[in-house]
């Protein structure tokens, strides 16, 4: 093989081992439990930082304080009433339609929760809930 088929071979395979600069770790759709949910939502990691990503499709009813959580009960067990029982507040969602990108707590374990939430918190009602497993 020539020394310059060579170069570009190896010049590709460091290209494929490079880690991208915004990989989904996580990713999924979400599943009514009082309100329809539009839109998929993934976990996505840029450097240090990790990001709870709604799609630019997302869109839900609104309501006056729908914040995302991470919560370690299972999907058909979550309900408005013990949502954010042992529950990571990530953020308040800031609108109701389109993309969103929530940063998460540092310190934070993904692989330790079962579900990603969103609640509204001012009346214990759980909007939606999408499986993290």
């Amino acid at each position: 093989m020539k020394p310059l088929a060579l170069l570009v071979l190896a010049f590709n395979f460091l290209l494929l081992a490079l880690p991208s600069s915004a990989a989904a770790a996580e990713e999924g759709v979400w599943t009514k439990k009082s309100f329809a949910v539009s839109g998929t939502w993934s976990i996505v990691e840029e450097g240090e930082r990790r990001y709870v990503q709604l799609s630019d499709d997302f869109k839900t009813k609104n309501a006056p304080d729908l914040k995302i959580f991470l919560s370690n009960h299972s999907l058909s067990d979550a309900n408005g009433k013990n949502a954010t029982k042992g529950a990571v507040l990530v953020g308040a969602l800031p609108r109701v339609k389109g993309a969103v990108r929530l940063e998460l707590p540092a310190d934070v374990d993904v692989s330790k929760f079962a579900t990603l939430l969103l609640h509204c918190e001012k009346y214990s009602k759980l909007w939606a809930a999408a499986s993290l497993r």
